[in-house]
């Protein structure tokens, strides 16, 4: 006997996905994010300067990406509601809430570390190919009081992400709908019994 196809099925047992293109930024913010604070916890195990420099750099241009990749993914979102049915209104609210906080920081933290960077008198560069301009002037006081806002925020970032993360497992593995899926960067054949 043939069970009917789930809700939040398409035709041929994929599940409904997000554009293309949402798929490939988020992606990419996620790797860009976790190359931003692999190189920042990395420079505690180099006391050469030039390795801390390099990965100093590395670690604000990963940032600068995660600034870039925000703005086009807020330029090109499309709210496509995936596997409405199995949410409750409570569950959408909450969820929308941690996205909004999500966006929210991979702004906020990247300027701020922009600023922070501009504060301490260092030039802040995309890759070592493009000089981007001082967000503020020279200031050692400033300088410090950024500093703690941009890692405070960077390890708020951090748990607000393995939330979301959590919440992508959970609906995969207890719910069984089609949320991680429509997100996957791969195809996810489902097989029916």
């Amino acid at each position: 006997m043939v069970k009917p196809i789930a809700a939040d099925l398409s035709r041929d047992g994929d599940p409904p996905r997000h554009p293309g293109l949402s798929i490939a930024l988020h992606w990419i913010s996620a790797l860009a994010i976790v190359a931003a604070f692999v190189l920042v916890l990395g420079r505690e195990l180099f006391d050469e300067k030039a390795v801390r420099a390099m990965l100093l750099t590395g670690h604000r241009s990963a940032g600068l990406l995660v600034l870039v990749i925000t703005a086009a993914r807020l330029v090109t979102r499309h709210r496509r509601e995936v596997t409405q049915a199995t949410e409750s209104g409570f569950e959408r609210l909450v969820a929308g809430a941690v996205h909004t906080v999500l966006y929210l920081m991979m702004i906020a933290l990247p300027l701020l570390g922009w600023a922070l960077s501009s504060a301490r008198g260092h030039v802040v560069s995309l890759f070592g190919m493009i000089d981007l301009p001082a967000l503020v002037a020279r200031n050692v006081d400033l300088a410090d009081q950024l500093g703690d806002i941009h890692e405070t925020l960077a390890w708020t970032l951090l748990g607000f992400a393995c939330v979301h993360a959590a919440a992508a497992l959970w609906h995969h593995f207890v719910r069984g709908d089609a949320i991680l899926r429509a997100m996957s960067p791969f195809r996810v054949r489902i097989r029916r019994a």
